[in-house]
């Protein structure tokens, strides 16, 4: 009998819900079309009544609205933050290329300032100047030599003076097609034929074992004394004639030093002299 029960009152209850859910349907269709209907009457009545339901489901929208404010919010702080990241990242990409341009125009105008230099020496009309570049310096405790980038394709020869806006450096010993190598003035085989300026007196400059270089084969009433010039005599028509050296800095017995005034240890750009024509 109770399971009979039972089952008649799931039956009877079933169709009850469902017109209830019906019922819900139907009452917020109805409820949707008075409001439509409202909102296009200019009654007063219902127009207050519109504003005092707006006034009532207006809070209740602002706070289900809320959380959607806030993810939207959330949202744009971060494509703000992505925005910015993207804009620091391109900034330390400009800084990066400035500071790389930066660094290429020092080297230019380091360069451009030694090759200015070189304007300021004293050149014969009739001699030809070949500008290079030391690349690498190949010497030793004893053997100074230096390397350049200019060779025969560029008319750089075999017995050139080399020089920089101070004075001699050396003078080339041997040639390739895009390169030279110049035998510096400190070399121990170095003997460069020089002449004392203001009184002409010739001898022979030797480089030494890594002390200066030094004046041999001077006549033996020598008037020679500490601070005389010494240039190039343009004996056995391999340097031209005048090219500064250096200055005796030192007598001493037998041994008379001269300090040369360039020093290859500070050059970057020299210039070949081509004294064949």
């Amino acid at each position: 009998m109770a399971s009979k029960k039972t089952g008649s009152l799931h039956l009877t209850a079933m169709p009850a819900r469902h017109w209830f859910y019906r019922a819900s349907v139907i009452m917020m269709m109805t409820f949707a079309a008075v409001m439509l209907m409202m909102s296009k009457t200019g009654n007063p009545a219902i127009v207050k009544l519109r504003t005092s339901i707006a006034d009532i489901v207006a809070p209740v929208l602002a706070v289900a609205a809320s959380p959607m404010n806030a993810v939207a919010d959330i949202g744009a702080w971060f494509g703000e933050m992505a925005d910015l990241h993207a804009r620091n990242i391109a900034l330390s990409n400009e800084n990066r290329q400035l500071l790389q341009w930066q660094a290429v125009a020092k080297r230019m105008e380091a360069e451009n300032a030694s090759l200015r230099s070189l304007l300021n020496v004293v050149v014969a009309p009739n001699n030809r100047y070949i500008t290079a570049r030391i690349v690498s310096d190949l010497g030793g405790p004893y053997a100074h030599s230096a390397l350049l980038g200019a060779g025969s394709e560029q008319g750089v020869a075999k017995d050139q003076a080399v020089i920089n806006e101070n004075g001699l450096i050396g003078r080339v010993i041997e040639t390739g097609k895009t390169s030279a190598r110049v035998l510096l003035l400190g070399d121990m085989n170095s003997r460069i034929p020089v002449m004392i300026e203001g009184s002409h007196e010739k001898g022979i400059l030797a480089g030494s074992d890594g002390r200066l270089p030094v004046l041999t084969y001077l006549a033996k009433d020598s008037t020679i004394a500490v601070g005389d010039r010494i240039v190039t005599s343009g004996d056995g028509g391999v340097f031209p004639r005048g090219i500064a050296v250096g200055i005796v800095s030192l007598i001493e017995k037998d041994t008379i030093a001269v300090q040369l005034f360039a020093d290859p240890a500070q050059a970057e750009y020299v210039s070949i002299v081509d004294y064949s024509l």
